[in-house]
Order: C-alpha cells, then structure tokens, then sequence
C-alpha cells in the first residue's frame, strides 16, 4: 500500500522468509528516526507545523485512557495521517487508470467528516502528510504532482501548488520529516533541462501559505534522496560522469552541506554505477555518519561509510563500511540511531534467529527465529520508550510479545507469556504511549488484537480478530482488515 504518514504499515512476523528483490531492500527498509543519545527523546507529534494546541499528555508514560474504543471505519482503511480528533484514512479500491486512492477522515467515535477524492498511491514513499496548517496530499498532475492542502475540520482546500508552480520535472513525494516546521518535497532522478541549478531534488513549501520557499536542493546529475530522520534533513547522493556528490539539507534553514568525491578516489570507483540500472543511495546512520551503496539488478555491489566531518575530496571521506553493512545490506533490517543499531533477520538462512546489532558491528543479542522477525516492505520498526530504555518488541519463543533492551537483551516485561509467539504487526501511538499489536497464530488466521502501556507492559485490553495489519501515527492506529466484508478498526486520540 501507500498513501502514508509516520509509522507506515509494520508486518513483524516469524518462520517464512519474505522473497523480494536485494535493490528493492535497499530502497524501501525505512529508518526509524530518533535523535542520538543515551536516553529517549520526546516523541515527535504529528504535527509538523508545531501547533501547541495539540500538546501530548504530561503524564511521561501517556494516559492509555485517551486513546478511545475501538471502531470501525471501512473494509480495507489505510491510516495515513491523523490529529488528535481527526484521523485520515485512504479508503476504497485504487483507480487503475490514473494510480490513486480516496482518503477520508474519520473522528473517535468512527463518523465520517469528510472524503477527498484521488490522491497518488505510492507503495514506497508518501503522499499524504500531517501539519499543523492542515493535511497536505499530493494529486497527479501530468507527469509529476500537485499539491494540495486541505482543512483538518471538513476537507475544504485551503491552497494548492499546481506541477509547473512546484518546478522540477520528476514525480515529487513528500520526505517524512516529523520534527520540521516545512513541507519538503523530493523527487529522484536525472538532471531536469532548461534550469541551473534545477530543483530535481528537495523543493521546500511553507504549509500556512504555499508559499515555495527560496530554499531547495539543487541537482545537476542523477540524484536519489533519503529522509534523515535524526537530524531532520534530506540527505542526497549524486552522480554524473566525473564524480559523486553526496549532500546534506536542512529544509528549515536552507544549508546545503556538500561533498564531492571524485570517481578516482580510495573506494569511490566501487560505488560508480556500471549501467543505466544501477543506482546509488544513501542513507543515514547516525547524525554524521552516511552508508552510500551502489545496487545493481541482482542485489548489493557495494558500500562506503562517509563521516559529514571530513573534508570534501579528501583520501578518507569514504571508509570501509563492513562493520555498518549488515544492518544496511540485503538482511531485512531496521535500523535506528538513538540505539546506534538495527535489530534484523537474515533472510537467507534458514529460519534465522532475531539479532539487535551495533553499528560497530556487534551483535547485542538475539533469539529464535521462530517466528522471529520478518518485515514485509515498506516495513518501520522502531524501538519504544519503556522508561528511561529503548526496546525492541519481538514475539518469539513461548511468548506473545516481548519488550527487550535494544542494547543488552535484558527482558523489560512481557504480554501473554506461555501463549506462543505469532505474526505480528505493531502501532505505537507514542502520544498515548499504547503500543497496539495485531497478533495471528502461525498455522491459522485467527488473532487477537491488543493494547499495551509501552513503558509498563500492561495489558490494557484485547479482542479477538479474524485477520488483519496495523497502520500508525503518533496519535492513531487502525486495523486493516484483509476481507472485503470485514470493517477495519480505529482508535484515536480524542481532540482537545
């Protein structure tokens, strides 16, 4: 699926191995983005514009009573973006013709507020964004894309940018980015004709006004962008004949940070793509730290670490990235740079345990891969606030769920304990601190659906479930169910 915000659809599951192709990995496993640092950060809102009208809970464990009941919204219901009160699914059977889906908002009590018609289904990158101004969605316009920004309360445009006022000559998607107070729009590929510098890569919109701010990533060769979620920027690799140009953006200021490498230079050659399919991407490790690999049509052909601290052009820009690789590679891997690690599967064992890697490449720990961790792209996995620990949420051996240590291993508690591990998709609802989980039995489609306080483990409530996967924000969740004649559910955070 698609049209999404924060949290994209999550599959944590065990036994099976996934098949999918090495470059598709490379492209789609998200990086759940928190800033570095020993302790846990506040959870990004929503919000990207800031309102402080819709400040979370001061209670720091949240107040899972806030979030409301259960409901059900329709069949097949995607969350995509959400406000405390306001919860925008995309709903309905995608238009072959034109690649677009209608999103809906629906509040607590699952009432119908508003419907709006065709926005682009994209199954990698998203559509529809959260702000404080509004929900921004982006609409096909010719080759590329509009954008429209719509009224939280009933769905009435407020501005919109047409194809040519955004520029560029690329299909533009949004870089989720929570913590700016700017849209950003990306698009990826060859040097657009007639502009130098062109806007192929960012293009920054204020979301009160529309306004297209001075503000962009310009790009002069082939380009492929990256959101880097820790430093709430977009990071960029760029390739032309003579060189590669890796940059960092800041969208609120405007600071391009750049560094060429020409194709000549220690480990450079190895990144150069060979043919017109192969590409270059980049992708954050830690705030100065950057993974740049070449994928080609049979997976991985190479890596590089390259430290933003070095010198542009200088012998040691580009370092060996064998330690980092394994969390960046053709494993399915979530990484995270608070917990300067990734827990991953390798896929081509055969059921392969669990492991919660270092980014200096040791393993921390890991546990059966039955079923273990197996994430269906896109997927996100991020690690939860449990007090003052961060911790990854697996369901493997004799237990349900349970919350271990990103970094020690150490069990921080654990929900239906002797019932059996199981399928799992996750929602964590930060602002609620609710971690829901749709878990399914190994040999059969029956599950159950549950609620948990992310920093105590307490079981808040469950209910039994034919089937289904679970779409977030910071302030929603819904169960997608997977039959036509089965409501899908949501719970919201209520508004003020």
């Amino acid at each position: 699926m698609s049209i999404r915000r924060t949290h994209q659809r999550t599959r944590v599951r065990g036994g099976r191995s996934t098949v999918l192709t090495a470059a598709g990995l490379g492209l789609l496993l998200l990086t759940a983005g928190c800033d570095t640092g020993g302790t846990p950060q506040d959870p990004p809102t929503d919000d990207p514009g800031g309102d402080p009208s819709e400040e979370p809970s001061d209670d720091p464990s949240g107040s899972p009573a806030e979030l409301a009941d259960w409901v059900e919204v329709p069949s097949g219901a995607i969350l995509v973006a959400s406000t405390p009160g306001t919860a925008v699914l995309a709903v309905g059977e995608p238009d072959q013709s034109d690649g677009t889906r209608d999103v809906a908002a629906y509040d607590p009590a699952g009432e119908e507020l508003w419907t709006h018609p065709g926005v682009i289904e994209d199954y990698y990158q998203p559509t529809t964004m959260a702000t404080g101004s509004g929900v921004a969605v982006l609409s096909p316009d010719g080759d590329s894309a509009a954008l429209t920004m719509l009224d939280w309360a009933d769905g009435s445009e407020l501005w919109s940018l047409s194809a040519e006022e955004l520029g560029g000559c690329h299909e533009w998607r949004f870089a989720d980015l929570p913590g700016a107070e700017v849209l950003s729009l990306t698009a990826d590929g060859e040097a657009c004709p007639g502009s130098e510098p062109d806007r192929a890569g960012v293009v920054t919109i204020d979301p009160a006004d529309g306004t297209v701010r001075e503000e962009h990533l310009p790009s002069s060769g082939t380009i492929t962008t990256a959101a880097a979620t820790a430093t709430d920027e977009v990071w960029s690799a760029e390739v032309t004949e003579d060189e590669l140009t890796v940059q960092r953006f800041d969208p609120a200021g405007g600071e391009v940070d750049a560094r060429t490498v020409a194709w000549d230079a220690p480990l450079a050659d190895e990144l150069r793509p060979r043919g017109e399919d192969e590409q270059v991407t980049i992708s954050q490790v830690t705030v100065d730290l950057a993974i740049v690999q070449r994928w080609a049509q049979d997976g991985l052909a190479a890596s590089a670490l390259l430290d933003w601290t070095a010198e542009s052009g200088a012998d040691d820009l580009l370092q060996p990235a064998d330690a980092v690789e394994p969390c960046f590679g053709e494993a399915l891997a979530a990484q995270d740079a608070q917990v300067e690690g990734c827990i991953r599967v390798d896929i081509t064992q055969d059921q392969p345990p669990v492991e919660s890697l270092g980014f200096d490449g040791e393993e921390r720990w890991s546990v059966p891969g039955w079923p273990g961790l197996d994430m269906e792209v896109p997927a996100r996995v991020g690690p939860v606030p449990v007090g003052d620990q961060l911790a990854w949420v697996v369901s493997t051996g004799e237990d349900l769920l349970t919350a271990m240590d990103a970094r020690t291993g150490e069990e921080l508690w654990t929900v239906g304990a002797g019932e059996g591990a199981g399928y799992v998709t996750f929602g964590h609802v930060s602002e609620a601190g609710v971690l829901t989980a749709a878990v399914t039995a190994p040999d059969g489609p029956e599950g159950q659906l549950l609620r948990i306080d992310v920093a105590t483990g307490e079981e808040l409530d469950r209910q039994d479930i034919a089937s289904g996967w679970l779409s977030s924000t910071d302030s929603a969740a819904v169960l997608s169910s997977q039959d036509e004649n089965q409501a899908s559910l949501l719970t919201l955070l209520p508004g003020a």
